[in-house]
């Protein structure tokens, strides 16, 4: 892992053609990935560039009425195929999909980009790199999630555990594979079976070794799962360098082999910045923003705050009850059925316009959630408004956290330690205002647009007709 490179030639360019890839986009998807992707071309668009969004629309939500759609977000061209015209048949096509090869041929062909960028590569798979390189286009990415790495792309374990990557044998994706087709197949005795820990590992085993030999669909399953880190880690070999927006993520894809050259540059946030407005010290002011999922983990929130007095704080969340119905009508039952009841408000959904005025009506963010997480944009977003945030204990938001200077950290899933941690606020008052005082968070959209706007110039990826200047 490195820098991100800044001292690098100064060039006369035109301005660079980007063409941006990304699994999903505005405005039926709007969470973190696709919001760096909108705040780059948002930026390069500022700086004199012109980028396109290329997205899809993933196979099982609605078609298109053509194969591919054109539309504009924020003036910024979007060009979006539909994967239902072109499903996966297989589980090495949910990640390696050669019969995409033309479709995306025609639509570099038709943009002719200066540089590709990936910030993902799902809906598009390991064929994307492998078709920029044969058109010779200079193609860079963002790891945002552990799509590269795991098969559920959130590196949890089926018991709920953490996971660290492939390991040799890939046992351990096989075992996570099987619990997902056993899922996928409730009625049946072979795959209920299968599902069962002590077995799942043994053949998750098995597969492994024998996965050359096995028959039929059950053998090429369980060689796309083996194969899958090693086919990605070969198509981003082909990017010229690729970003990490944390420094736990670079360290995991270095760990495991990345491909291409990997630089740290840590994601960057538009949103007021003023001070937070004086508040009263009782009640404390609770809030959760994100996903109303479970490794999100709001719902050791509302236990951990049953510990604490109903009338020394509140709590507000945030998030679609659409996303998890069945999830979020128990969040709702926990909130609602504890004696007392607790103070909770769940207040749906918003614009981005408005995150800056609901995080000044919040003295501490908790964001409590049961997998790695990788910079979430709205932990960053709470420390730019001088919001302290309470977090788990896990690399991908702690490395952003100092411990008592802009806010706290608990140990993941345990919901007494953070009740542990809410309490202090409760006992403490005036303990939210004092860290709303050392909490910041400094680094802009620009910031990180310029960074990869180096990245490019370093890697020599300009047009022909750029030629260095004199200082």
């Amino acid at each position: 892992m490195r820098g991100v490179p800044q001292d690098v030639p100064r060039l006369s360019l035109r301005p660079l053609r980007v063409a941006l890839f990304v699994h999903a986009f505005y405005p039926d998807h709007v969470y973190g990935t696709e919001a760096y992707t909108l705040a780059l071309v948002r930026q390069f668009k500022a700086l004199g560039h012109v980028p396109t969004v290329v997205t899809a629309r993933a196979a099982g939500e609605p078609e298109q009425a053509e194969e591919i759609v054109r539309y504009e977000v924020e003036g910024i061209p979007v060009v979006r195929i539909d994967r239902n015209r072109t499903p996966s048949h297989s589980a090495r096509e949910d990640y390696d999909h050669p019969g995409l090869a033309p479709l995306l041929e025609r639509i570099l062909h038709t943009l002719a980009p200066d540089v590709v960028h990936i910030c993902h590569l799902a809906n598009f798979t390991a064929v994307l790199p492998h078709v920029t390189a044969r058109l010779g286009i200079p193609t860079f990415a963002t790891l945002t999630d552990f799509f590269n790495l795991c098969i559920t792309t959130r590196l949890e374990l089926p018991d709920g555990g953490l996971c660290h990557g492939p390991n040799a044998i890939r046992s351990n994706c096989l075992s996570c594979g099987l619990l997902a087709r056993s899922a996928e197949r409730p009625d049946s005795a072979f795959w209920r079976t299968l599902a069962q820990p002590a077995v799942r590992s043994a053949a998750a085993v098995t597969a492994a070794t024998l996965a050359p030999v096995l028959p039929f669909s059950l053998g090429r399953d369980a060689r796309a799962v083996r194969d899958r880190a090693q086919v990605l880690r070969v198509a981003f070999a082909h990017c010229r360098a690729a970003f990490a927006p944390s420094a736990f993520l670079a360290e995991l894809f270095d760990a495991h082999g990345a491909g291409p050259p990997l630089f740290r540059s840590p994601f960057g946030v538009e949103i007021d910045r003023a001070p937070k407005p004086a508040a009263p010290a009782r009640p404390v002011r609770f809030g959760f923003i994100g996903q109303l999922a479970y490794h999100k983990g709001p719902h050791l929130l509302l236990q951990a705050l049953r510990a604490l007095p109903r009338d020394a704080f509140t709590v507000d969340i945030w998030g679609s009850e659409s996303l998890s119905p069945a999830y979020a009508r128990d969040l709702r039952g926990v909130a609602e059925q504890t004696v007392p009841p607790l103070p909770a408000r769940f207040r749906g959904t918003f614009p981005e316009a408005e995150m800056a005025g609901l995080l000044a009506e919040v003295d501490v963010l908790v964001m409590p959630s049961t997998w790695f997480e990788n910079a979430p944009l709205t932990l960053l977003k709470a420390l730019a408004t001088h919001t302290p945030v309470v977090v788990s204990d896990v690399p991908g938001m702690t490395e952003f956290v100092e411990e008592g200077v802009n806010g706290f950290s608990f140990p993941r899933g345990d919901a007494e330690a953070l009740a542990l941690v809410l309490q202090r606020f409760v006992d403490e008052p005036g303990l939210a205002a004092a860290l709303s005082r050392t909490t910041s968070y400094e680094r802009t959209e620009r910031d990180m647009a310029l960074d990869l706007l180096a990245m490019y110039r370093a890697f020599g990826a300009v047009p022909a007709d750029t030629v260095p200047v004199s200082a």
